[in-house]
């Protein structure tokens, strides 16, 4: 066991921040799944463990990290850890309809068949079970932290299940380009090695997806970049914005559409491309559609992207004399 997760450090973390544990355990309403104080407190160790590592941050530091989680997701996620049946009765009525959802935007022209099967198979892992139905020793519950909506995580999951299907059903040509390595079973039939798609995908699509968005939001016109910027910086209503603006609430609602539909069009083409090498950096080969919604599903994370700064819109210098 890490020595951020021990049983030493949860005492002491449960010592240190008692006043602030109950607190949450409250405002999570946890008491609605039977989640004691010490198992909610447990999940949120685990959380700042994950997201700080063997040493916390200070108390104030620690506090605001705790107060931003997704609590009533992560009271959930709790109770469906310890099987309790109201929390799964409650998951699958409010979270089986996303699931499909996501998974027919997933799959595309795979169809509904294939939509529910790859919806429909997360379910034995969150429970605990492999794919092949053989207990696990982490059910895939265990992975979620409460830093994203648990509607994101499980979204951003089946993304990275659909990719692991393709890549089995390839066989030898993995996404990346490279011969999938492959061993000999117990029979002596060479098969193929998949490998997991966890960290190492998340750290080698995060850098092309974050110069992606950049590239995109950059090409817009300094108005429409201000308009997002109102919206998700300033976090101004519709109706603020349309005053502001001198028009319809309806107007300002059309024009974010429009936009998030030419942002996400623009990313997408952007990340398919590639780039060619040049001005010190490196060529940077175009991604796969399996890639690319991955690369989506990453964005609606918690991830380090500084949107204030890609919406900058930089001021028009005042012309000069030599100006003709």
């Amino acid at each position: 066991m890490p020595p951020e997760t021990t049983a030493a450090g949860l005492a002491e973390f449960l010592a240190a921040h008692a006043s602030l544990l109950e607190s949450l355990h409250a405002q999570a309403a946890a008491d609605r799944w039977s989640v004691t104080s010490q198992e909610f407190a447990a999940a949120l160790y685990r959380s700042a463990s994950h997201r700080f590592a063997a040493t916390l941050p200070p108390d104030e530091t620690l506090e605001v990290y705790l107060r931003a989680l997704h609590l009533d997701d992560l009271a959930l996620v709790c109770a469906l850890r310890r099987g309790s049946e109201p929390a799964w009765n409650e998951f699958v009525a409010q979270y089986r309809p996303l699931l499909y959802a996501a998974a027919r935007a997933i799959v595309g022209a795979a169809g509904e068949a294939r939509a529910r099967e790859l919806a429909d198979s997360l379910y034995a892992e969150l429970y605990g079970l492999d794919r092949a139905g053989n207990p696990r020793t982490r059910s895939l519950l265990d992975y979620f932290h409460g830093r994203s909506k648990l509607s994101t995580w499980l979204r951003t999951v089946l993304a990275q299940r659909h990719v692991d299907a393709l890549r089995f059903g390839q066989r030898t040509d993995s996404l990346d380009g490279e011969q999938t390595p492959q061993r000999a079973n117990a029979a002596g039939e060479r098969v193929t090695v998949v490998p997991p798609l966890d960290a190492p995908d998340r750290n080698r699509l995060l850098p092309p997806v974050r110069e992606a968005v950049s590239t995109s939001l950059a090409a817009l016109p300094a108005p429409d970049r201000l308009l997002l910027s109102l919206y998700y910086l300033q976090e101004m209503t519709l109706a603020q914005i349309a005053r502001l603006r001198g028009v319809h609430e309806a107007t300002v609602s059309r024009q974010l559409d429009r936009l998030r539909t030419d942002l996400r069009r623009g990313i997408e083409t952007v990340l398919a491309t590639g780039r060619p090498a040049g001005d010190g950096h490196p060529a940077q080969r175009g991604l796969s559609p399996a890639e690319i919604k991955l690369c989506l599903a990453y964005v609606l994370e918690d991830w380090p992207f500084d949107l204030g700064r890609a919406l900058a819109v930089p001021s028009t210098p005042a012309p000069s004399e030599e100006t003709p």
